[in-house]
């Protein structure tokens, strides 16, 4: 990945970074926090004179079009078309209903938090599309949005650039606390995902049960077969 970030850069600049994140979105295998993070590695080592502010511009606003682009097509093509295609990505009829429930129960949260899931990520803006979200919330939700997704991954990269420099040169002072620190990011990273993930998927079953639904008991069903039988 970081070969493939470098060339990129390389060969076609911060308009390469724009279509790479937009990519993502047309159901092109790019692994969007991955790039990012490895952006903010190759941004820190000071190896390429890149623009910390044009690196969060070209990714936002890349991933901002291929986010609208999926708004677009969810919304003139509907859910038969994501169906049809969705699939060769992983995107079944099951992942679809669950993101349809979570988005209509926590519309804005879920255009947000969604960023921070890979695979529920390029999902969401088609089945906003699909529910006819207002542009006029859909768009400014998700330029803020993929702000703070791609500042948060590009600032990862730094910090973990930063922390692999510190522990080369300082590794034998320094060996323990920077595998704690390194194991405390991890494990918080993927606890979190984790959770995240769980609470898209389990919102679903809990809606499938309705609370309200009363469910007579044995002896009132009994009470009319009883009558039957005396008539």
């Amino acid at each position: 990945m970081h070969s493939y970030i470098a060339h990129i850069l390389q060969t076609y600049g911060y308009f390469g970074l724009f279509v790479a994140l937009a990519l993502e979105y047309v159901f092109v295998p790019v692994p969007g926090e991955t790039t990012l993070t490895t952006i903010g590695i190759l941004y820190q080592s000071k190896a390429y004179h890149l623009n910390l502010t044009l690196l969060i511009l070209s990714t936002t606003l890349g991933a901002y079009l291929g986010s609208t682009l999926a708004y677009t097509i969810g919304r003139m093509l509907g859910r038969p078309f994501l169906e049809r295609y969705g699939r060769y990505v992983g995107l079944t009829p099951a992942r679809i209903d669950r993101a349809e429930h979570l988005f209509r129960r926590y519309t804005i949260p879920t255009l947000v938090v969604s960023r921070y899931i890979a695979g529920v990520r390029i999902l969401v803006p088609y089945v906003a599309g699909i529910n006819r979200v207002r542009l006029a919330v859909y768009l400014p939700v998700m330029l803020i949005a993929n702000g703070l997704w791609t500042t948060t991954f590009i600032l990862a990269g730094r910090v973990i650039e930063r922390a692999w420099h510190h522990f080369i040169h300082h590794w034998r002072h320094d060996l323990i606390p920077a595998i704690l620190i390194t194991a405390a990011f991890v494990i918080a990273y993927l606890y979190f995902h984790r959770w995240l993930k769980r609470k898209t998927e389990g919102e679903p079953a809990a809606a499938e049960k309705d609370p309200t639904e009363r469910v007579p008991p044995a002896h009132e069903e009994e009470a009319p077969a009883a009558k039957d039988q005396q008539s």
